[in-house]
Order: structure tokens, then sequence, then C-alpha cells
């Protein structure tokens, strides 16, 4: 009854500590694209070429051409014209990574994005769009609309950053990876220690979160060429492609270092039952050698 005992909570300690094993992948992985601003920024750059995004530049140049006294067809017409120059494509890729930016920066002042900087570059080629869509206008008046653009505010004063090391996406990821380790070690010792062979049990666990960690490296990779196998195929699946791919050494790397800990666990074992086996064999050969006569 107690060995019936002992092995249910042997069972559900490897249990947890599986569960344990996988959330601390998946908030580690979590958390280094969450700090990584650089990267985030690039790979949601593809999102510049989304509905939500074009609709927004469109909405606000359809707005600015009709307030200039443009009818609202051709001001339509204009607006969605300009879009597919590289000019505007370029700068509204430049301006999500902006937007990722300031979601990442901390202090009392708040992250905005300077709208007009950001499109300053496009005045060009929104002049020579707007004049081939039959608009009168000339650059320096293009020019002074786009100065007086409005901040684009990301993050209110005092608000926390959104994204970025210190912020509370970031700190609540490394909570988690916190817990999972105190959960690996908790119930990890307790599924060694309720056996006799603790250095078996131990290369077991250890081989598990090897196993855990380059499973997930694999899942992301594969996971990245489902979203998007052709490359740039949408929008949404490029960036949700680009998100996976991102980091998914990490879990490889650290999956790794518990394959080479599992081998060191295996290779101590190995030795001492290699050297407990040689006094054994060495007792039999004595026990069955004859005795010598007398006289």
């Amino acid at each position: 009854m107690k060995q019936k005992s002992t092995g249910a909570i042997a069972s559900t300690a490897a249990w947890i500590f599986g569960i344990a094993t996988s959330v601390l992948f998946g908030a580690l992985w979590g958390r280094a694209v969450v700090i990584d601003t650089d990267q985030l920024g690039e790979s949601l750059s593809p999102l510049s070429e989304s509905g939500e995004v074009a609709n927004a530049f469109s909405k606000w140049m359809t707005t600015e051409l009709v307030d200039a006294g443009v009818p609202a067809g051709e001001a339509q017409d204009a607006s969605e014209a300009a879009l597919v120059t590289t000019a505007v494509s370029s700068a509204l890729e430049g301006l999500v990574v902006d937007v990722v930016y300031a979601a990442a920066t901390d202090g009392a002042q708040g992250g905005s994005v300077d709208m007009a900087t950001a499109l300053a570059p496009t005045v060009p080629a929104l002049t020579v769009s707007l004049q081939s869509s039959g608009i009168a206008v000339s650059e320096p008046q293009v020019a002074a609309v786009v100065a007086d653009l409005d901040p684009l505010v990301i993050r209110e004063p005092d608000e926390a950053a959104i994204v970025g090391g210190s912020s509370r996406l970031a700190s609540r990821l490394g909570t988690a990876v916190l817990v999972a380790i105190v959960a690996q070690i908790v119930f990890g010792s307790v599924y060694i220690f309720a056996g006799a062979d603790r250095l078996r049990r131990t290369k077991t666990l250890l081989t598990r979160f090897a196993i855990t960690g380059m499973s997930f490296a694999v899942l992301l990779k594969l996971g990245s060429w489902v979203l998007d196998p052709n490359g740039g195929r949408a929008p949404i699946s490029e960036t949700l492609s680009l998100l996976a791919d991102s980091k998914w050494v990490i879990p490889a790397m650290v999956g790794v270092a518990g394959a080479i800990a599992a081998v060191m666990v295996w290779l101590v074992r190995a030795s001492f039952t290699l050297m407990s086996a040689k006094p054994a064999a060495g007792s039999r050969q004595q026990r069955g050698a004859p005795k010598p006569q007398a006289g």
C-alpha cells in the first residue's frame, strides 16, 4: 500500500514538473521577444501593409484633401493611389517600428510618434501622386499639411511601458519563469527522492526537460513556416511567422543544456554502477576458488 502511494506521488510530481517545464519555455521565449524591441519592431513591420494601417493613412489623407476643397470621390481615389508609392510604403513600415519604440519608452513624459517627421520623406512622392490624380497641388502645400500633423500618442504620461524590459508584460513573464523554476525544483525533488535510484530519476527529468525545450524550438520553426511558407504572403501571417521564428534559439539552447546535463548524470551513474560491480565480481571469484588441501 505504501509503495502504491509513493508511486502515485512520484507520478503526480513528474506530471507537474512537465507542466512547469512547458510554462518555463513559453515564458522564456515570450519575455525574450517582448524585451528585444529591435527584433519586435522588425517582426511587426509587415503590419504596415495590413488593411488597418492602410485605411488609417487613407482616411487621414482623404480628410485633409476634402478639407482643402477636393471632392470626396477624387480625394478617396488619390489617397488610395498614394498608398502604392514606394515612399509611402517605406514610411508606414518605419512608422510601425517607431510605434514599438514609443510603446517601450519608460518615463513620466509618455511615448509618442512624431508623425510630421515620419511622413516628411513622403512629401515629394505624395505631391507627384496627387498631381497624377488630377489634383492641383504644390510640394510646399503638401509639406505644410504634413508639418501640421499632431504626434501619435502611444503611451500616456506616467503610464507603464507596454513592451520592453521595463514593461508589465515582461515583468509578468519573468514572474512566470521564476514560478516555473520553483515548481520544477520542488516537484522534481519529490519525484527524485521518491525512488531508490535517484540518479536514474534525475536523468529522466533532465531528459524530459531537454526534449521539451528542443520540441518547443522545433514547433516555433515549423509554426513559422506553416504561417507563411512563401514569405510575405499576407501581412498578418508574415508578422505571426516572424514572431514565431524570433528567439526560437533560446528554448533550443536551454534544451541542449538539459541534454548535456542528462548525459553527465548518465555517465556518473554508469561509473558508480561499474565501480560497485567490480568488488561483487571479485567476491564471486573468491567464493568459487578451490580450498587448499590440509597436509
